[in-house]
């Protein structure tokens, strides 16, 4: 029966096949020789595909910056072949792993395709001078994904920030960032999509977070009345009285 659906006229059949679980090898493999990227996605997202089915799904098709189920079953020999693939979309599939081996992480850090640094880009456990060689190498494709690190320093979120010109995708997450200093805040400022972020981050000065208060952005306003650092003469005044 499967084996008939997989070669049914009708695209909506085969694409609701490709992510069953229950159909076996012979099928999967039918189905990746298809030429719609709907159901080829689909069959992407299948828990149980071949591995060697999947690497050639990922030359072909885009599948987007999401940790497939096979990739993040791959056993500890499957994650070895990922690693060494010569498909660089194969790797980056690996990359969007967050448990993967220091020895494995800090091979794909030096990896020489963007798109897969960008993948491994916001792993915990990389170095400062590991996430600033990558920028280094890669720039503006790779910053977002950098300022996305968790372990960034404020001196790299800094950098980016004033980055010229401006990477707009990387300062709306710096503004979010714990380690984000106030001299990279302040650049965060001049984005309408991070200044509301921005607003509300505690490291952003006082005086500049009342200066928002008034400011012509009532959504922006809104996030500077809950930011921590506002003093307190301030806060108080924004209390409705009883």
């Amino acid at each position: 029966m499967t084996r008939r659906l997989a070669e049914d006229p009708v695209p909506g059949v085969r694409a609701e096949l490709a992510e069953n679980a229950a159909i076996d090898d012979p099928v999967m493999r039918t189905l990746a020789g298809d030429h719609d990227d709907s159901w080829r996605r689909g069959l992407a997202q299948n828990p149980n595909v071949p591995l060697d089915v999947l690497i050639g799904l990922s030359r072909t098709t885009r599948i987007g910056a999401t940790l497939l189920p096979r990739i993040a079953s791959a056993s500890p020999a499957e994650v070895d072949e990922l690693a060494a693939s010569p498909v660089p979309a194969a790797r980056m599939l690996l990359a969007l792993r967050r448990d993967l081996p220091t020895g494995i992480r800090d091979a794909l850090a030096a990896d020489p395709d963007a798109k897969m640094v960008k993948a491994i880009a916001p792993h915990s456990g990389l170095s400062d001078v590991q996430l600033r060689d990558m920028t280094r190498r890669h720039g503006t494709r790779i910053a977002a994904g950098v300022a996305a690190n968790p372990d960034a320093t404020p001196g790299l979120l800094e950098s980016l920030a004033r980055h010229d010109p401006p990477v707009r995708r990387a300062l709306r997450t710096i503004a979010r960032h714990p380690h984000a200093p106030a001299s990279a805040l302040l650049v965060c400022l001049s984005d309408d999509k991070a200044r509301e972020a921005a607003a509300a981050h505690p490291a952003l000065p006082g005086h500049v977070v009342v200066a928002l208060l008034a400011g012509p952005d009532p959504q922006v306003a809104e996030a500077a009345a809950t930011n921590p650092s506002l003093p307190s003469a301030v806060m108080g005044g924004l209390v409705p009285r009883p």
